[in-house]
């Protein structure tokens, strides 16, 4: 299993279509505490909306959130990153895009969304793993 799939695979998706609304989206994401959910139509990935969407394509547009659909206020360019890539694949692709979060797909089918802060916990114990080998190393 590649490292990637090990951070996605206790992961549920949590997708929309795009009719829906963006309040459906918001409730969903501020009762998981999630900062984004994909956009899916015929099972494809059609989109990501984030809290900056909310922020940036909604409130400071004063569209009604109860009426507004995904379709309208999505991002549709999305980043992705296949499930067989590695964490630091991912990395670098998120540092390109400069995007915060990113769906992992596989066969074409969102199975996680892996974020920026998932990544640097990712490094950070990799580091410290390296550290205690390091100075096991050093006072064998």
């Amino acid at each position: 299993m590649s490292l990637l799939a090990n951070l996605v695979k206790s992961q549920q998706v949590v997708s929309f279509p795009p009719e829906a609304t963006v309040l459906a989206a918001t409730k969903t994401m501020a009762d998981r505490k999630i900062g984004s959910v994909v956009v899916i139509a015929s099972d494809q990935l059609t989109g990501i909306f984030t809290e900056r969407d909310l922020l940036n394509r909604v409130v400071s547009k004063g569209l009604d959130p109860h009426v507004t659909p995904l379709a309208v206020v999505m991002s549709k360019e999305v980043c992705t990153s296949d499930i067989t890539e590695t964490v630091e694949e991912c990395y670098q692709k998120m540092e390109q895009t400069k995007c915060r979060r990113l769906p992992i797909l596989k066969e074409g089918k969102v199975v996680g969304m892996v974020t920026m802060r998932n990544i640097l916990e990712w490094l950070v114990n990799e580091m410290e793993d390296e550290n205690v080998q390091l100075k096991r190393y050093i006072s064998s």
